[in-house]
């Protein structure tokens, strides 16, 4: 006499590992597993960079030592349009972001536009003068933080906690407790704010 599985033990063999290798397939289809989200922006399009708290852009004014990154005087107002450009360096702190503000020759400076971290301050300066660590995305759903290495670790563009008091823009370590917060920033495409603009509007 032959022994002969129930069928119904047979179906539920084949419905469990039918069950596995559809959980398989959805876990590696899954976002955020299979690659790395896009950066929020494009190495050569000017952007205006956006504190979204804040609602408020970046632009540069004068200060003792030199030109430096400060945000706009009130909300809505984006101020100056910044470009990315790539850096793909060697080692692990290599690849990033050259920032640089878009704005007019300095007279008898040169174009001194690189954002580059200035102890503290982030300043305007040539890249023969920066200490050239690139900048490093980090995504926040759809808004990003922007942060630097430096002296082994890493510094995030931070504000002040009274913005209207003090406008400067400050970088800032994960382990200093300062009163600066962390800036999430939007990527505003600068033709499409300045079109905007021009039909009395702001994009959101």
């Amino acid at each position: 006499m032959k022994n002969v599985l129930p069928r119904p033990r047979i179906a539920r063999r084949l419905s469990v590992a039918a069950a596995g290798c559809a959980a398989l397939m959805a876990l590696s289809a899954a976002p955020g597993t299979a690659s790395a989200a896009p950066d929020p922006v494009t190495a050569g399009i000017p952007y205006y960079l956006v504190a979204a708290e804040f609602d408020r852009g970046l632009t540069s004014g004068k200060g003792s030592g030199g030109d430096f990154v400060r945000f706009a005087d009130r909300a809505g107002q984006y101020g100056q349009s910044l470009t990315f450009e790539k850096k793909n360096g060697g080692g692990p702190y290599g690849a990033g972001y050259v920032i640089r503000m878009n704005r007019p020759a300095q007279p008898g400076r040169g174009n001194e536009n690189t954002l580059c971290h200035g102890y503290g301050r982030i300043a305007l300066t040539s890249d023969a003068n920066c200490r050239m660590n690139p900048w490093v995305v980090e995504a926040k759903g759809d808004r990003f933080l922007l942060k630097t290495r430096w002296d082994g670790e890493y510094l995030y563009l931070a504000a002040s906690g009274a913005i209207d008091g003090d406008k400067a823009l400050y970088a800032k370590s994960r382990y200093a407790d300062d009163g600066r917060r962390f800036v999430e920033f939007k990527a505003v495409p600068a033709d499409q704010a300045d079109e905007a603009a021009g039909a009395g509007v702001r994009p959101s």
